[in-house]
């Protein structure tokens, strides 16, 4: 009766695990503790108080791990062999490892890398387990902002936090490492770490062990800052409005006997928004170039790599031609004081696929008769193509996608007829009853809209046709296009790609690049565009362009001025171009629908 409730046979249904083990979504496992693995810097908890642990590892010992871990199949998951990534519950894991527990309950949850975020940040939610210190949560909005690729209202939505938080703690990362790690154990104060976030990075570290030693308080540390003008010298910003400013040191040298010097601003609050505008505006501009622009706060630095064309770590002159299409073509802005707007460019967001560039790029050493030294010969390995699309890209396919399917519906009643029955059946509850007893599989219900039936009811037949047709059209156009989910991966997006492949659209025809498109591409990614889209005739707009738009026979540049031009006068030019893009798909739609073939 007082056997530990580790021991007891669980209230709960579980499973004890077989092999081979199909991980299952929402599955409740008694899993061995070496089929888990923690990966390192995934926990956004970094510090475990050692008098809480010590506590944890007792009540374990005494009565078992009584909430469950939450784990997902490692990328390489083989059901004969199965190991598993652990999304949360670090420490109740260490426990059962310090006590020696053979099993710990756990839940599969079938996430993917953002999903496990969200789902680690859920599990260290103040109201449920021991709250992760700000430092914890400003790795971890690091991590979470560059998962989001630079979206940070995407990410405080994802997370459940104002922007404004979200914003504080990306702030907090200016502090130093030592002063974080004194934050995360407790040493120092929130308001300590905010303070000197401010600060040189060398100035931080002195003050911090003044502020260990002499036991300095947030009231009195934020006195002794106040005394810290900023040199406007040194400010990114347009001064302009400064040099009317009260805050403006110049004027008071003028007045006062005893002054901070001339040239410096004594309102931080200001000159802090004044660079935040600045530094947006000159990412704002980067991003014309770069399909991925992030504020150094925003992507840890094991996460992008430098892109060269040559050196010891070159890809290649072709190769690095093609990676300036790629998404993850990248800029990096600094916001670190001191060091703000300086620009680290260019980048590559994909150190798996650019190590593979690189590798292919070396010389390979020829064999050579004996005594006689080998001879190195270059790769000639053709470049490969963009690993992926830009977002806004992406994004604009979707809507393009949406679109297509929305007038699709009104030239195909057996189509209009498929999605209204999948509309109805969802509105229907789902019954699976139905389903099977056609042979059919059951899909994912919706929410029922009882008062919408009696309204419907009443119309005239051709009024509900009408109906009909608009509300598919807006459902195809507008359902969860604001959901949060990736290019590509919204349920509503992934039915409209479906339904133009089963009604055999002809991509092509549909297919008319405007404004939006092109303010999808950087100034790169246009001209390789434009060198690849033929007119039914097959000649490409470059071509084209040079022979329509020369000012003379022998000239040979008037496309290169085009591309030499701002990006806003192209992409003008492109609206009023009189060429025929009838004939031309571009990869980035074609391999969608490739994908979802295969």
């Amino acid at each position: 009766m007082n056997a530990p409730l580790a021991r007891v046979t669980p209230a709960l249904p579980v499973m004890t695990p077989t092999l081979p083990l199909i991980a299952v979504d929402g599955q409740l496992l008694y899993l061995p503790p070496d089929w888990i693995a923690v990966r390192p810097e995934f926990n956004p908890r970094t510090f475990f108080e050692d008098a809480e642990f010590a506590a944890l590892v007792a009540s374990v010992e005494r009565h078992g791990v009584q909430q469950a871990l939450w784990v997902r199949p490692a990328p390489d998951y083989d059901p004969a062999a199965p190991r598993f990534w652990l999304i949360a519950g670090e420490r109740r894991l260490r426990a059962a490892r310090a006590v020696g527990l053979s099993a710990v309950p756990v839940t599969v949850r079938l996430a993917d890398e953002r999903q496990a975020l969200v789902l680690a940040d859920l599990e260290n939610n103040p109201h449920f387990r021991v709250n992760l210190s700000a430092a914890e949560e400003a790795r971890f909005a690091q991590r979470f902002v560059g998962d989001c690729e630079g979206d940070r209202a995407e990410a405080a939505r994802l997370l459940g936090w104002s922007l404004p938080k979200l914003e504080a703690r990306l702030l907090l990362l200016h502090a130093a490492p030592a002063v974080l790690e004194a934050l995360a154990q407790r040493r120092i104060k929130l308001g300590h770490a905010e303070l000197l976030a401010g600060l040189p990075e060398a100035t931080q570290t002195g003050t911090l062990a003044k502020i260990l030693s002499d036991a300095i308080s947030v009231a009195a540390l934020k006195a002794r800052i106040s005394g810290f003008a900023l040199d406007l010298n040194a400010a990114i910003f347009d001064k302009t409005d400064c040099a009317t400013c009260p805050h403006h040191s110049t004027r008071q040298a003028a007045l006062f006997a005893d002054a901070v010097g001339e040239g410096r601003c004594q309102n931080r609050a200001c000159h802090a928004e004044k660079t935040r505008q600045a530094l947006l505006a000159k990412k704002a501009e980067l991003e014309t170039t770069y399909p991925s622009v992030f504020l150094d706060t925003e992507r840890a630095p094991n996460t992008w790599t430098t892109l060269a064309a040559t050196g010891s770590n070159g890809v290649g002159a072709a190769q690095f031609a093609a990676c300036q299409t790629c998404r993850t073509f990248a800029a990096r802005l600094s916001s670190q004081p001191g060091q703000e707007g300086v620009v680290e460019a260019p980048l590559c967001t994909d150190r798996a696929c650019h190590h593979e560039k690189v590798t292919a790029a070396r010389p390979v050493a020829t064999p050579s008769p004996v005594g006689v030294q080998a001879v190195a010969r270059p790769v000639t390995t053709p470049p490969s193509r963009a690993a992926g699309n830009p977002k806004k890209m992406e994004v604009w396919i979707d809507g393009w996608v949406r679109h297509q399917a929305a007038e699709a519906v009104s030239r195909d009643p057996a189509l209009l007829a498929a999605w209204t029955l999948a509309a109805l059946y969802r509105d229907a509850g789902a019954p699976r009853s139905v389903l099977l007893a056609v042979g059919l599989t059951e899909t994912a219900p919706l929410q029922r809209h009882a008062g919408l039936i009696a309204a419907f009811y009443p119309l005239t037949t051709d009024q509900k046709e009408h109906l009909r047709l608009a509300l598919v059209q807006h459902l195809a156009r507008h359902r969860d296009a604001q959901c949060g989910d990736s290019p590509g991966q919204s349920e509503t997006v992934r039915a409209a790609q479906t339904a133009l492949a089963v009604a055999g659209t002809d991509l092509t025809a549909a297919f008319s690049p405007d404004a939006a498109f092109w303010r999808a591409q950087t100034k790169a990614a246009i001209e390789g565009l434009l060198r690849t889209a033929r007119s039914p005739t097959g000649e490409t707009f470059a071509a084209w362009y040079g022979r329509t738009q020369r000012p003379s026979p022998t000239d040979t540049k008037a496309f290169d001025r085009l591309i030499d031009g701002k990006l806003a006068d192209l992409i003008a030019a492109l609206e009023q171009t009189t060429f025929d893009f009838s004939a031309w798909l571009p990869d980035a739609i074609a391999t969608r629908f490739q994908r979802l073939a295969s």
